[in-house]
């Protein structure tokens, strides 16, 4: 208060020392207009700074905004990530419930670990067999899969088919590079994996599931169109398989999702 009083006072004194001939009366009016324009000036300010406000509030909004459709994508992300460890778990368990004989045909779920309670004359005439086909190297990226070590295991089964050209247990050791990849977030590399079983190995029993991974990371990758036909296409050719079940529901998620 004491500031404006100084203010108006230095302006009555500059009046009239430069407006000799004006009376104090007749520059009550110019007080007044200077009073005038200093509330102007204030509201002004009081002005830009509500609209600062605004503005500021509605960043606020937006980043909340955008930080709730991020924390949506992630939980959503989270939720795959989960389906897919516990698919990738409840495929090498039916692994290890299975058995597969050397001689048996490429595409059976591979699992015939050694019986510890064979004589050592079985073990030695079954050895040469399973060391020509890579069993026990098959069994041993298996368990590394098993254990939640999916790189290791991923680069185990890399060098499978050079190692054992032969084998039985190829078309299984590419879709289980396949399930790795994908697990690990590598749809391209994973859909890649797939098509090798579907093309190469055509009788094996893993073309269905190969199918329907092949379709899961066409639309991980965000290929929804081609997703549909890939799963759609499981269904037509193996309607009485597991794939095509969970074909029908991953096809009933994506037409939730899209409405």
């Amino acid at each position: 208060m004491q500031l404006k009083s100084n203010k108006k006072l230095l302006c009555a004194l500059i009046l009239s020392v430069t407006l000799p001939n004006i009376s104090w009366a007749e520059s009550e009016p110019l007080q007044q207009r200077v009073e005038r324009l200093e509330r102007i000036i204030q509201g002004q300010g009081l002005m830009n700074l509500i609209s600062r406000v605004d503005q500021l509030q509605n960043e606020v909004k937006r980043l909340n905004g955008e930080n709730e459709s991020l924390r949506h994508e992630l939980e959503q992300s989270q939720k795959r990530q989960r389906e897919m460890y516990i698919d990738l778990d409840e495929r090498l368990q039916q692994v290890t419930s299975n058995s597969v004989q050397p001689n048996s045909t490429a595409g059976d779920d591979a699992s015939n670990p050694v019986d510890e309670s064979a004589s050592d004359s079985a073990e030695l005439s079954t050895a040469p067999v399973a060391v020509e086909n890579g069993e026990a190297a098959y069994q041993a990226a298996l368990q590394t899969l098993r254990s939640g070590q999916y790189q290791q295991a991923i680069d185990a089964l890399a060098v499978f088919p050079d190692t054992y050209p032969g084998s039985v247990y190829l078309p299984n050791v590419y879709y289980w590079q396949g399930e790795a990849k994908y697990v690990l977030r590598s749809f391209a590399d994973a859909a890649a994996l797939f098509q090798i079983v579907i093309d190469q190995y055509p009788d094996s029993s893993k073309v269905p599931d190969a199918l329907l991974k092949r379709g899961f990371s066409e639309q991980e990758m965000g290929d929804t169109q081609r997703a549909l036909a890939t799963l759609n296409q499981v269904i037509d050719s193996y309607p009485d398989s597991s794939a095509a079940r969970l074909a029908k529901v991953r096809l009933e998620r994506i037409q939730q999702s899209s409405n």
